[in-house]
């Protein structure tokens, strides 16, 4: 017993290599250290080696709750929610003081959307284990997605009190606190976390979205950068860097760094986003290079509106006697904008131009109107449609 408290103690501390080297040390000594196995076990399962976790079980009975658990957390890896949620279950059945047990339990509860019953069953495995950090996390991000902010703020800063190394919870505090206006609290929250672990590419990326929240540019640049040194061949990393050098005016870098993810096969619909905009603003403008970036991000993104919008934007300015078709091509893509957006006030006002622009007024006077039926429009757009609705009589 007192060997499985030991490991138990190193598992909740987030110690997996320093549980494993004992647990081995342990079997060493003793080829039928029980424990020792179990524990081997479960770290198998939580590396996903489904075939190492079960060969530590041989021997062991399938109704033994160690077991059960193994099991369970295998089941889980498998996507098979239902058969680990009764597992953890009749391990709580069987012995209710199992910490793990109720954690299992509660951590498939919110992943299925039960906050409440999750809640339940977090509150139980925070009051079997108080100092096992993970718990507190996982209740502290249930509690905040019913709105109790205060007591998952509570239960999040243990989690990090228990376990300072432990960046998802610097990232959801971090989340909280932008979502609750606080801008200096998280960022200096995330850069405590950077202190910590040095490099985290999550803690780099939401350091970087706070500090571009607070209007600080250069201070994002410097964030994205390092970010783009730790993760060379994450194309999200790099795109996110083009968009700032973009937004610094620096054009050429941003582009320079887009065409190298298309060189690698890398291209993300943000990356040609940042290609297209750069291209249509340096001079001379490559009017067909941008075309060709817009048209991959409106493949690249099926579901986002915005490429779509942008790509009709780029061909209602080009003149039919340098595109033919052009306008037609635009009110194309704006359709598909719209369709992927129905709720979204700026494909149905281009489409409103678009057709006043080929002669349609029965269409482009229909748009407009549909328009100003949106809820909330928003006084400039309803401006627009007005306008254009005087204009076609």
């Amino acid at each position: 017993m007192a060997e499985t408290a030991r490991y138990d103690a190193l598992l909740a501390a987030g110690e997996l290599d320093q549980a494993r080297r004992e647990a081995e040390a342990a079997l060493k000594r003793n080829a039928s250290d029980r424990a020792a196995k179990v524990v081997l076990a479960r770290l198998a399962a939580f590396d996903g080696n489904e075939a190492q976790a079960e060969s530590w079980l041989v021997g062991m009975g399938h109704d033994e709750p160690d077991v059960q658990l193994v099991r369970a957390a295998l089941l889980t890896r498998r996507g098979d929610a239902g058969g680990a949620l009764a597992l953890y279950r009749k391990v709580t059945q069987a012995r209710p003081d199992r910490a793990d047990g109720w954690f299992g339990q509660g951590y498939l509860l919110a992943d299925a959307g039960d906050n409440a019953g999750a809640q339940a069953a977090l509150e139980r495995a925070v009051a079997l284990s108080p100092k096992t950090a993970i718990h507190h996390f996982h209740l502290g991000r249930v509690l905040f997605a019913q709105e109790k902010v205060k007591e998952g703020f509570e239960h999040l800063q243990e989690s990090l009190r228990l376990n300072p190394r432990h960046g998802p919870s610097y990232l959801v505090l971090a989340v909280a606190l932008q979502a609750g206006g606080e801008l200096d609290a998280a960022e200096e929250l995330l850069v405590t976390g950077l202190s910590a672990l040095p490099d985290d590419p999550y803690l780099l990326n939401g350091l970087c979205n706070v500090r571009l929240a607070r209007g600080n540019l250069s201070g994002a640049v410097q964030v994205a950068e390092a970010l783009a040194r730790v993760e060379p061949d994450s194309p999200a990393a790099q795109a996110n860097l083009a968009r700032l050098r973009m937004a610094q005016g620096r054009l050429k870098e941003a582009l320079e760094i887009c065409r190298k993810l298309g060189s690698r096969g890398q291209a993300t619909a943000h990356s040609r986003m940042v290609e297209a905009m750069s291209l249509e603003a340096l001079e001379p403008v490559d009017i067909p290079a941008a075309l060709a970036a817009w048209r991959e991000a409106v493949k690249l993104a099926p579901d986002d509106w915005a490429p779509a919008n942008n790509l009709g934007n780029l061909l209602m300015r080009i003149p039919e006697d340098e595109l033919p078709g052009a306008g037609q091509q635009a009110a194309e893509v704006l359709e598909e904008a719209h369709r992927r957006a129905p709720d979204r006030p700026e494909p149905v006002l281009n489409l409103a131009l678009v057709r006043a622009r080929l002669g349609d007024k029965d269409a482009a006077r229909a748009h407009a109107t549909a328009l100003l039926a949106f809820p909330r429009l928003d006084p400039e757009w309803r401006e627009q449609a007005e306008r254009l609705l005087k204009a076609l009589g």
